[in-house]
């Protein structure tokens, strides 16, 4: 008979699942209507210049990292709900704060790109965790790849900004405050993989990088 190693996902109970999941459902069902509202609307003043219908792809296809990750896993166990929502909500407030003006009004921008890079290095290192002598390590190579990926994309909004996409408000300022922001959610993923993942490596390589972010609940031995 096979057996189960504890998880500190395991702990939690039917009614915390099922709490995830209608908040997952809700929180995809908004983005991907902010989507549709996006390609229906936008060449309206309010998402004009925003290159939005490129933005709406892109939170579509997003919204499938998790499930379609989950499914090519061997090996996979439970559906892990709080790492998609980890990865849905930035989505959601990205849609949202496009489509009902709220970037303008409330800056949740700074919210999302906090979010965004939090979750690119936690997962990048736990990753990298397995493979390296010290934990620290594993921490820093997931800030590189946060860092990294958030430079890229201010890149990509420069690019659109040449191209003709000149509602996105971009400025000095806001590219700058947009690269600390990814600095400070790299480093609070870092933390995650420092205080997350076992200090020793054997341990690391035992429990596997898809422990730690929820994707191996239900491992046999």
């Amino acid at each position: 008979m096979p057996t189960l190693d504890p998880s500190p996902s395991d702990d939690r109970s039917p009614v915390d699942e099922a709490g995830l999941a209608v908040a997952i459902l809700a929180a995809k069902t908004a983005t991907v209507a902010f989507a549709i509202d996006a390609f229906a609307n936008a060449d309206t003043p309010r998402l004009q210049g925003k290159a939005i219908r490129t933005r709406a792809v892109g939170y579509a296809g997003a919204l499938l990292i998790v499930p379609l990750a989950w499914l090519l896993l061997p090996d996979r166990g439970r559906y892990p709900r709080a790492l998609d929502l980890a990865v849905t909500v930035p989505l959601l407030l990205d849609a949202g704060g496009n489509a009902l003006g709220l970037y303008e009004k409330a800056h949740i921008d700074d919210a999302v790109h906090v979010a965004n890079t939090a979750i690119a290095s936690g997962v990048a290192g736990a990753v990298f965790a397995p493979r390296v002598d010290e934990r620290w390590q594993a921490a820093l190579i997931g800030a590189g790849v946060a860092i990294t990926g958030a430079t890229a994309w201010e890149l990509m909004e420069y690019g659109a900004m040449r191209l003709g996409a000149n509602g996105m408000d971009l400025n000095y300022d806001d590219t700058m405050a947009d690269l600390a922001e990814g600095f400070l959610g790299a480093a609070l993923g870092a933390l995650f993989t420092l205080l997350r993942l076992p200090r020793a490596r054997t341990a690391r390589k035992q429990r596997g990088w898809r422990e730690p972010l929820g994707l191996r609940d239900d491992r046999p031995g």
